[in-house]
């Protein structure tokens, strides 16, 4: 979308967007008066800022200075203690004395459980929930690490963690002449590892008396620092008691900030823009009585895996078709088909917004969006944010941070084998049509003629790499010209029950049969849109196939009805039978992802038990443990700092042979 595209360095954040004099070098070249730093990377970095304006370029955003006092967490309380004490502060440690023995006598002295976080971070990285003295030292530790890497800092504040909170955040603008305003209040308390999931305005859980509250704590907080710009005040909500407590200021434009535009119908870009070009909030009038309108609602689709605590994941994006635009619905995002997942950035594929006259329509209405949303190919949280909206207790409106906890039930149910019928029908369907349009020799034969009548056709998969399901299908012949009838049945595999019969047909396809490419992700190609009628009900899904090798072929298919993806791998049947014979007294460790080793914890020859930490891995900024599925002496295969591809044996553990 730019008119103007300049090549800044490798894919490593280190040597491109967090390499300052790349970026004023690039500012100089295109002829530009004035950067926008975006939302992450250097965005809040005072020192790059600096640079910034000393290179003559403006900076769009708040002043350097507002950045030091307030950007990093220790500064900020100590600047609202000495300025602004009446902003109530949680209970914490801040103080320069950085050993861990000093971090540990003060988590024991707040009382457990604490909140370890990175004073120059953000994003949740860097902070760790600690609920016991056994496990600090080791969290500690293991704080420090992340937010030295992420942020170059290893130093650490310490809070008191209330396990029943709401996190509420209110935007603000300034001006160069004293003027702040407050966009009133956003709700993001749906979160996993303390990063944002769901984010909602107005809250739920705020009312009149409170919102003049909290909104004139971050205005006052806003005019002690002479703030400029976008600014978000972060504040933890007791419900229960109405009180609240600083967090952090954000020192510059948050994900989130489109459902505030929604409501508010201003554009904070815009806002931005004429802020750094020298406006007068008050002069421009726009600001001082907002009419704020009905709900907005925003989620994060992220190429994670939630049914394995949110592990991140990268791959190739073989169909997107974001739902069709209409009133109240807004995607940002960058994808297209091909764009590659990678393992450098963040996981946030896309974000989805919503806008309705109130919050149970808006709910109503982001169901509907992530339902018709197509995305294939690589494994998001589109069912998990469908679940989500679903859920009695968010549509209740009572929630809190451990939402996701309380409602791990609702929101993981176990998978039954009506939920994928349907998609192993169509997956098994598109398989037959692309092998009878490919076939060169006797094409006038009837499609699936056998000379040995009882042996009906069938097919095994297995479910986003968990269960194993077997369809077994007949084909019927022709109804009309196009229209191809089979009976089916679909079971858990093995069983010996027989399979329920369904009459299903094939009704239309818009298939790109022959754009196949080989390239260096496999063979790509063979998609398209079936409709089918399935048991009587007439369904519409979206097929992708992806050949990975002549015994391995992937079938990413969105079934319209649910509104979510399911990914099925084709079982090759010897392969298979084989394969349930392997030894497993020697388990091996493959990485499922590109990423890198940021810790041996169990070098060769340590001996482990179940559930023993073997290593540490980092991929699109999210740091997992690798456990020991056994008891057994480790063989390690990796080293620290190691960047590794996907499928790369990591380590193994030799099971002990007991005498």
């Amino acid at each position: 979308m730019a008119d103007e595209a300049y090549h800044i360095g490798p894919s490593v954040a280190a040597e491109s967007y967090l390499n300052g004099d790349k970026l004023i070098a690039v500012a100089h070249r295109a002829g530009a008066d004035a950067l926008h730093p975006g939302y992450g990377f250097l965005s809040e970095n005072a020192d790059f800022a600096d640079k910034v304006k000393a290179a003559g370029i403006n900076f769009i955003g708040p002043e350097p200075d507002s950045i030091r006092a307030i950007g990093d967490k220790i500064a900020a309380k100590l600047f609202i203690k000495a300025h602004a004490p009446s902003i109530p502060l949680i209970p914490g440690y801040n103080g320069e004395d950085q050993s861990v023995d000093r971090l540990e006598a003060e988590a024991k002295r707040i009382e457990f459980p604490v909140l370890l976080k990175a004073s120059a971070g953000g994003g949740g990285r860097g902070m760790r929930a600690v609920y016991e003295t056994s496990k600090l030292k080791e969290e500690i530790e293991a704080a420090k690490g992340e937010s030295l890497r992420a942020f170059g800092s290893d130093k650490l504040l310490i809070e008191k963690y209330f396990e029943s909170i709401r996190h509420v955040e209110i935007q603000i603008f300034g001006d160069k002449y004293g003027n702040v305003y407050h966009i009133n209040e956003r709700d993001c308390s749906i979160q996993r590892r303390h990063q944002k999931v769901v984010e909602e305005t107005p809250s739920p859980a705020v009312d009149a008396e409170l919102r003049k509250a909290m909104t004139s704590a971050a205005v006052e907080l806003g005019r002690k620092l002479g703030y400029v710009g976008a600014g978000t005040a972060e504040f933890i909500l007791d419900e229960k008691t109405k009180k609240f407590y600083f967090l952090e200021l954000n020192t510059r434009l948050q994900v989130e900030h489109p459902i505030s535009e929604c409501i508010s119908g201003l554009d904070f870009v815009e806002l931005q823009i004429l802020v750094a070009q020298g406006a007068n909030l008050k002069e421009l009038g726009i600001l001082d009585n907002i009419q704020f309108q009905g709900h907005a609602i925003e989620v994060r689709l992220c190429a994670e895996d939630p049914d394995n605590d949110f592990g991140p994941r990268t791959g190739v994006i073989r169909k997107w078709t974001p739902a069709a635009a209409t009133a109240g619905v807004r995607f940002d995002t960058g994808v297209e088909d091909g764009s590659e997942i990678s393992v450098f950035y963040d996981s946030m594929v896309a974000k989805v917004i919503v806008h309705a006259p109130t919050r149970a329509e808006a709910v109503r209405r982001m169901a509907a969006v992530l339902a018709r949303t197509v995305i294939l190919g690589v494994t998001t949280n589109q069912k998990f944010l469908i679940s989500i909206m679903n859920n009695p207790r968010f549509q209740g409106g009572t929630f809190d941070t451990n939402f996701i906890a309380l409602e791990k039930d609702r929101l993981f149910p176990p998978r039954s084998i009506q939920q994928v019928q349907s998609s192993v029908i169509a997956a098994t369907f598109f398989d037959w049509l692309v092998r009878r349009e490919s076939r060169v020799h006797l094409r006038n034969v009837q499609p699936n003629w056998r000379n040995v009548k009882w042996r009906v056709p069938s097919r095994k998969y297995i479910i986003n790499d968990a269960d194993e399901v077997e369809i077994k299908f007949d084909y019927q012949g022709e109804a009309q010209i196009g229209r191809h009838r089979f009976v089916c049945g679909v079971e858990k595999a093995p069983t010996p029950e027989e399979a329920k019969k369904i009459a299903a047909s094939l009704e239309e396809i818009k298939p790109n049969l022959d754009q196949e490419v080989v390239g260096r992700q496999g063979v790509q190609g063979c998609a398209g849109v079936l409709r089918l009628t399935i048991g009587g009900s007439q369904q519409f899904f979206y097929v992708a196939e992806h050949v990975v090798d002549v015994n391995e072929k992937l079938y990413y298919v969105h079934d319209f009805v649910q509104g979510y993806p399911v990914v099925l791998r084709k079982v090759d049947k010897l392969a298979s039978a084989s394969a349930q014979g392997e030894d497993d007294r020697v388990t091996p460790y493959t990485s499922s992802m590109p990423c890198r080793i940021l810790k041996v914890i169990a070098p060769t020859g340590t001996v482990v038990k179940k559930n023993d930490p073997l290593l540490s891995i980092e991929s699109m900024k999210t740091e997992v443990k690798v456990l020991s599925r056994h008891e057994g002496v480790v063989t390690m295969r990796v080293e620290e700092n190691q960047l590794v591809d996907a499928r790369v044996l990591l380590c193994q553990v030799d099971e002990v042979e007991k005498k």
